[in-house]
C-alpha cells in the first residue's frame, strides 16, 4: 500500500507517524528514531528513506503546536487540570489540559495521556494569582470553553487565580487533587512522629554501609527531595521487606549469607518494627484512597463507598488518616451534581510534565526551549489522518514565531552571548 502523501513534505504520513510513535511511545531520542527508521528499510517502501533527527523533531513540534491551537469541541462538561512547571531561569509555564467528563466516564478507567487535550501552554517570566486569572480567561476566549470544573493542587498562585476566574464564571467549581491531599496527611503524621526522622537518617547511613558490600542488593532506595511526601511508599516497603528478610535470610546465588554481617548492617531495623507496621497501615489507607479517586472521582456517594475500604484501619495513625481523607473526599464531592462524577486526580498531568522533560533531554537543564511543544504533542494519538491535518495547517515558521513570541531568548542563547568574546572557549 502506498504511503499517503502529506502536502508539502517529502515523507508520507505512514513514515512520519512511525517516527513520532518511536519518539512518543518507544521513548527513542530523535537520533535513535532516525536510526531505527534507517534499519526498517526492508519492511516497506515508506521506510526507504531515513529522515534526519532535526526533520523528525520539527514534525513533533508542528504536531504539538497544532494540538495546542486546534479548535476544541464545544461542550459544558469539560474539566481543566492545571499546574505550573519550572526549569532553569525565571520562566514559569502554566500548562492547562482538559478532558470531557462524558469521555472519561465512557472510558471507565483512570485518565491517560491520550484522553487529554491541551488547552493552554503559557510561559511567563512572572506569575501570581492575577496572571493565572488572566491566563484562564484567555484560555476561555481562545477555546470558547467555560469548564465545568478546574482541578489543581491549589498552590498559592493557582488558588488565587482560580478563585478570581470563578467570580466571573460561577458555574465552574474548583476541586483539589487527591494525591497532594494524601501527601499533606502523610506529612502531618510523620512530622509528629519522632521515629520517622531517626529512621530516615538510619536508612541513609545503611545505604553508605551496604553500597560496596556483598549485601548491596539490600540497599535502601534514595528518598527524593522533591515532593518527598508523595514518594515515601518505596522506602517504607523496603523497611518492612528487609525486616522480613532478616527473620529468614535465605542465601542467593548459592552463596551463604553471613548472619553476623547482616545483623551488624541492618539489625537496627528491629527497633522500628512497630513503627514500620504503623506506617505501612497508613500507606495502605493512602493507596486505597488514591486508587478509588483515580477511577471514580468525586461524587455524591464517594465517601460512603470509600469508607468501608478504609475503616477500621490497622493502626491508630492509619485510622486518623482514613477519617481525615474521608472527610476531605466528602467535602470535594458536595460540588458534584446528582449523578455526576468529577475528576479528582491530576497525576496524569504530572506524568505528562515528566514526559515533556524526557523529550527535552539535556535541554531541560537549560530553561524552556521550543521542545516545550513536545508536551502538547505527547497527548496526541498520531494517526495518519491527524498527522496530515496537523502538518497541513502548521508550518515550520509557525513554530518559530510561537517560540519567539512566548519564549524569547533561551538560556543557552544567553550563555553563548555572555561568553561570545572568549573566542576559542567552549561555554560550559
Amino acid at each position: 500500500m502506498a504511503d499517503p502523501h502529506v502536502f508539502g513534505h517529502a515523507y508520507g504520513g505512514g513514515a512520519i507517524r512511525h517516527f513520532l510513535r518511536l519518539v512518543l511511545e518507544a521513548a527513542c531520542s530523535f537520533r535513535g528514531a532516525s536510526a531505527v527508521m534507517g534499519l526498517s528499510s526492508d519492511f516497506g517502501p515508506q521506510f526507504s528513506r531515513r529522515p534526519a533527527a532535526n526533520t523528525g523533531q520539527m514534525w513533533l513540534l508542528q504536531v504539538g503546536l497544532y494540538e495546542l491551537q486546534r479548535p476544541k469541541e464545544q461542550a459544558d462538561d469539560w474539566v481543566w487540570i492545571l499546574d505550573h512547571t519550572v526549569q532553569l531561569g525565571t520562566v514559569k509555564c502554566l500548562l492547562i489540559v482538559g478532558c470531557r467528563l462524558s469521555a472519561w466516564h465512557a472510558a471507565g478507567r483512570p485518565l491517560q495521556h491520550r484522553d487529554l487535550s491541551v488547552i493552554a501552554l503559557e510561559p511567563v517570566r512572572k506569575s501570581n494569582g492575577a496572571v493565572v486569572a488572566r491566563q484562564l480567561e484567555a484560555a476561555t476566549v481562545q477555546t470558547g470553553i467555560v469548564p465545568r470544573a478546574i482541578l489543581s493542587d491549589q498552590g498559592s498562585d493557582l488558588k488565587i487565580g482560580i478563585s478570581s476566574y470563578r467570580q466571573e464564571h460561577p458555574e465552574t467549581v474548583a476541586t483539589l487533587d487527591i494525591a497532594h491531599q494524601t501527601a499533606n496527611q502523610l506529612k502531618r503524621e510523620l512530622n509528629a512522629d519522632g521515629r520517622w526522622m531517626k529512621f530516615v537518617v538510619a536508612a541513609g547511613q545503611a545505604k553508605q554501609r551496604l553500597a560496596l558490600t556483598p549485601l548491596a542488593a539490600l540497599v535502601p532506595p534514595t528518598l527524593r527531595s522533591k515532593a518527598r511526601y508523595m514518594n515515601l511508599a518505596e522506602l517504607i516497603a523496603w523497611g518492612r521487606n528487609t525486616l522480613r528478610y532478616l527473620e529468614n535470610p535465605l542465601p542467593w546465588a548459592d552463596r551463604p549469607v553471613d548472619r553476623g554481617v547482616l545483623d551488624e548492617k541492618l539489625g537496627w531495623l528491629a527497633e522500628y518494627r512497630s513503627a514500620l507496621s504503623d506506617w505501612e497501615a497508613m500507606m495502605t489507607v493512602i493507596s486505597t484512597t488514591l486508587i478509588y479517586v483515580r477511577a471514580n472521582g468525586y461524587h455524591q456517594g464517594a465517601a460512603e463507598e470509600l469508607g468501608p475500604c478504609l475503616l477500621p484501619a490497622a493502626s491508630a495513625m492509619a485510622q486518623r488518616v482514613a477519617e481525615r481523607l474521608l472527610e476531605f473526599v466528602a467535602s470535594q464531592s458536595v460540588m458534584a451534581l446528582p449523578g455526576e462524577r468529577l475528576m479528582g486526580s491530576s497525576e496524569c498531568l504530572e506524568s505528562l510534565i515528566g514526559k515533556g522533560k524526557r523529550l527535552e533531554g539535556q535541554q531541560s537543564k537549560s530553561g524552556f526551549t521550543k521542545m516545550i511543544l513536545g508536551l502538547a504533542a505527547s497527548v496526541v494519538t498520531p494517526t495518519c489522518e491527524f498527522v496530515k491535518e496537523a502538518l497541513a495547517h502548521t508550518k515550520n515558521q509557525d513554530v518559530f514565531d510561537w517560540c519567539r513570541a512566548r519564549l524569547g531568548i533561551s538560556v543557552t542563547a544567553q550563555r553563548r552571548a555572555a561568553y561570545a568574546s572568549f573566542t576559542g572557549t567552549k561555554p560550559g
